[in-house]
């Protein structure tokens, strides 16, 4: 007989802004590890301690799935992988999390010229590139042995599957278990603060840039279909008021678009003029969030024909069209 999956939530420190990550540990049939913590010792020694615990060590899990691959989540991947440990992502965490030197190349040069075309003064935009290498070095290169397609059934847990839910993160994973309304939704939808869709590189061999906020739209859009009873998120306590949330994330996303309109209304500006405008107290110290919340929005006024994009000198402008909607 099928045991029920028991859900154990573990909480691991991080040096990072966003705080403590939470990891998830499945008892069922099999004994899964969902997302492992930065690669800290302090995270580390957390994480075996809480494993020891419930008497595991990394050798017992049957399985080891991966959300994304930030490195508040995916750190201890390597390590739990090379205790011999099937390790699950999806396919587009590939060229992320092995360490692909043409896909990290490229990714540089991708985010140097964008912040460039931003109005971004070159002095601020090297100090976020030193900080993007500093924050892979959470994380150990690692290529994982399954790529399981969305729908796929999550091994050794009956009821659950995979779900693709991109936004936040390109190749981000979610669990489902739709007859108990039960989501293992990493950093899909927190309850405290809204997940960031943050800039993205384009694929290998493409050159547009993915429209994150947009796929974010679209997953949260997706997510409220379904019955979402419980969710176990990656920061913050679990909750029950998925739907709810839900709606007002959308629509907060709407008021920050009209935002940004208004301040369009008088000049076209660069998005570095806006971050100044809209963040004037954070932009400099978290440049990076800040940048992707602004293009985000800005990338919906644009899908709704409410602003459009003036290029002078390789810098782009963004102007208000007048377009109500």
């Amino acid at each position: 007989m099928t045991q029920k999956t028991a859900i154990i939530p573990i909480t691991l420190p991080t040096p990072f802004d966003v705080g403590p990550v939470n990891c998830v540990l499945l008892k069922s049939d099999a004994v899964t590890l969902v997302d492992s913590g930065a690669k800290t010792e302090e995270s580390r020694q957390q994480l075996l301690s809480i494993l020891k615990d419930h008497g595991l060590t990394f050798k017992d899990l049957d399985y080891y799935i991966c959300t994304h691959y930030h490195p508040d989540h995916a750190g201890l991947s390597k390590e739990i992988q090379e205790s011999g440990v099937p390790t699950l992502m999806l396919r587009e965490a590939v060229p992320y999390v092995s360490g692909d030197r043409k896909f990290i190349e490229q990714g540089e040069t991708f985010y140097t010229d964008l912040y460039h075309s931003f109005g971004v003064p070159d002095t601020l935009g090297r100090i976020e590139l030193l900080k993007l290498r500093k924050y892979r070095t959470f994380s150990s290169a690692f290529v994982p042995d399954t790529l399981p397609l969305p729908g796929d059934e999550v091994p050794g847990h009956e009821g659950f599957i995979f779900l693709k839910t991109p936004g936040h993160a390109p190749d981000h994973l979610s669990l489902y278990h739709e007859k108990d309304g039960i989501l293992i939704g990493g950093d899909v939808l927190l309850p405290h603060i809204s997940s960031n869709a943050l800039l993205e590189p384009p694929a290998l061999n493409e050159t547009e840039r993915p429209r994150t906020l947009l796929q974010y739209r679209e997953t949260l859009q997706y997510l409220y279909t379904l019955n979402l009873k419980t969710v176990y998120p990656g920061h913050g306590e679990p909750f029950t008021n998925a739907a709810q949330l839900i709606t007002k994330r959308l629509h907060d996303h709407t008021e920050r678009a009209k935002t940004l309109e208004h301040l369009l209304s008088d000049e076209p500006l660069t998005v570095f003029e806006l971050c100044r405008r809209l963040f004037p107290k954070l932009y400099e110290k978290q440049l990076g969030l800040v940048v992707s919340e602004v293009v985000g929005h800005l990338d919906l006024l644009q899908s709704e024909g409410r602003v459009r994009v003036e290029e002078e000198k390789k810098i782009s402008h963004y102007r208000r069209t007048g377009v109500i909607r």
